[in-house]
């Protein structure tokens, strides 16, 4: 049986979404593409997963994907092509890429920087709309409060270290790259787009590899529109859950996905799947119908509701 086309939500300055549309581009995956705004109300996508906050989020059909630790596997599950094996110092540093080196990112530069990074990648109205909606985006969680200075700090030390590993080769993952490649390559994408670094202070290696990163390109796309995007949600059914994933014990109950560190909005469904590494929930609306949408296990609270 064909598996149903990968629909990406995504705007082009999202850095978790560059993740995903160079993995794509590098593993020859193809893949339908959705542009969002960069910031609510996304009204579609709101129905598909249940109000989730983030971006990217994938489609297959009726399945759901929240996360790109679970858009990156099933994006690489659709690969002919393998990645390099991440190394474990590979794997610390993509981890700390995607937690403080994130927030560091934004942190390092003043506020007025910011905004004039902002302003010439939304415009004034967009910026502004931006900064309101953000402001809460990440309330609560500590990486996202680091002062410029601590920011500057977090940020150069993952150069030098990213500098250091990289050493003669070309990727973290040798001659080739691995995961750990993409999961580094975004925080420095966003800081470009933030301007709060200039190409010519990243280390020479450092410049280099993001170079050959950017050259994998978003592979093969087609753009397709929201309401096609709904209606291969809506005439297909769900794909089959994970075998013995529905025997744990809370399965069938009600529940709330909640990510732990931003975007802190619950989705709400029946849990019909959970694994050591997976959440699947069941949400049907008049829209939809049926779909499942799935979330990682690590970094997300799963709570019955009583």
């Amino acid at each position: 049986m064909s598996r149903s086309p990968f629909i990406l939500y995504h705007y082009p300055a999202s850095p978790y979404a560059e993740k995903v549309r160079l993995l794509a581009g590098y593993l020859g995956v193809s893949w339908q593409s959705v542009e969002v705004p960069i910031q609510p109300p996304r009204d579609q996508l709101a129905i598909l997963a249940g109000g989730y906050r983030r971006i990217p989020v994938m489609q297959c059909g009726a399945d759901i994907f929240c996360d790109t630790a679970v858009i990156c596997d099933e994006v690489i599950s659709r690969a002919d092509r393998d990645l390099a094996s991440c190394s474990e110092a590979a794997s610390m540093l993509a981890q700390q890429a995607e937690t403080d080196v994130f927030f560091a990112a934004i942190r390092q530069g003043s506020q007025l920087k910011t905004a004039i990074g902002l302003t010439m990648m939304l415009g004034l109205k967009g910026m502004l709309a931006f900064a309101k909606d953000r402001a809460s985006f990440a309330q609560g969680h500590g990486p996202a409060t680091q002062t410029p200075d601590v920011a500057r700090s977090v940020f150069s030390s993952f150069l030098r270290d990213l500098d250091q590993m990289l050493g003669t080769q070309s990727y973290l993952g040798g001659d080739a790259p691995c995961l750990s490649d993409f999961c580094c390559y975004h925080p420095i994408f966003l800081a470009q787009g933030f301007k709060s670094i200039k190409d010519s202070a990243l280390p020479a290696g450092v410049r280099a590899w993001m170079a050959r990163m950017a050259g994998f390109g978003w592979g093969q796309y087609s753009v397709v529109s929201s309401d096609e995007a709904m209606a291969a949600a809506k005439t297909q059914e769900p794909r089959p859950l994970p075998e013995g994933s529905a025997d744990h014990p809370e399965v069938g109950q009600w529940v709330t996905v909640t990510p732990l560190d931003t975007g802190r909005v619950p989705v709400t469904g029946t849990l019909v799947s959970r694994n050591e590494t997976r959440i699947i929930v069941a949400r049907r609306s008049e829209d939809v119908g049926l779909c499942h949408v799935h979330f990682p296990v690590s970094g997300f609270e799963c709570s019955v509701i009583n």
